[in-house]
């Protein structure tokens, strides 16, 4: 759905990947990384100084008119509905732009501002609207005309934990259907909800991109075990582990799950004594990026 080929663009140097059909990669790093660079080389509102972006298989740039109905782009800096409109004034603005029908405009407007909850305030000016309200509208502006591609600059700015939920909850369900989503965040349990794949930045550089298990297993692949058991402390001489602890009937272990996997010693331990409780604790998203930045 979106690829960059070599592609430098201010702080941004070289940068190549390939987002397909129906994924939501998630692109993260510290701010000046080249984000919001990245979603405005996607869709057209830049061109690179040098390499190539397309977006399905055209130019972006060069295709932004014939492009504009499967694109939707959403930035922070640049609002989707007018300040001086209501809400549904701005949504009819929209709906008369794209060339949506009443009928679909109407179902699509009553589900979105139902999930998003914006309902209540529809005839209330924009410009009246506290910033976590403003944001739920302009969200579902986003996705009013049902995008083939969706572009999100940091799109949880300012919502609680219920529109969050009901962003991520659209969102997944929209990518099952063929939506491709790409997008920024600082919000790395959100992030980690929802994303297939991420593309990590780095002073204009892309040091990874691929799914989170290979993050994981990249940048931090120790995991932790906790267990619960009856009978004999199992001899662990035979397992290479990072360390372990016995307290009581509960015994803790840290491993390299690129070394050894749970199921080896799980299956080591239970011919040892008797198991009645287990719990594998991975690194988070938050942790392994962290932990990328405290070693360089």
């Amino acid at each position: 759905m979106i690829n960059f080929e070599n592609v430098s663009k201010y702080g941004l140097c070289d940068i190549s990947l390939h987002i397909p059909k129906g994924e939501i990669v998630g692109l993260i790093g510290k701010s000046g990384a080249g984000k919001t660079t990245m979603i405005k080389l996607a869709c057209g509102l830049l061109k690179p100084d040098s390499g190539r972006v397309y977006t399905g298989d055209k130019n972006p740039v060069a295709n932004r008119k014939r492009y504009c109905t499967a694109v939707s782009t959403f930035i922070v800096s640049k609002p989707l509905l007018s300040r001086d409109d209501t809400v549904i004034q701005g949504f009819q603005l929209i709906r008369s732009m794209y060339g949506i029908s009443e009928a679909d405009f109407e179902n699509r407007y009553a589900e979105l501002s139902e999930r998003l909850d914006f309902k209540k305030y529809e005839h209330q000016p924009v410009k009246n609207l506290s910033l976590g309200q403003r944001m739920r509208a302009e969200l579902g502006a986003a996705l009013i005309y049902e995008p083939e591609l969706l572009l999100l600059d940091e799109p949880n700015v300012g919502l609680d934990e219920n529109g969050k939920a009901a962003l991520y909850e659209l969102l997944t369900e929209r990518c099952k259907s063929g939506m491709s989503v790409l997008m920024t965040s600082h919000d790395m349990a959100g992030v980690a909800k929802i994303c297939g794949r991420i593309a990590l930045l780095d002073n204009g550089r892309l040091i990874f991109y691929g799914s989170q298990d290979n993050l994981r297993s990249r940048y931090a692949p120790i995991d932790v075990m906790t267990l619960k058991y009856s009978g004999n402390i199992p001899d662990f001489e035979d397992l290479p582990l990072k360390n372990y602890c016995v307290d009581g009937n509960r015994i803790t272990l840290s491993y390299n799950s690129n070394h050894i996997t749970s199921a080896e010693i799980l299956k080591l331990i239970l011919g040892q004594t008797t198991v009645s409780e287990v719990s594998i604790r991975k690194p988070d998203l938050e942790s392994i990026i962290s932990q990328i930045k405290s070693e360089g």
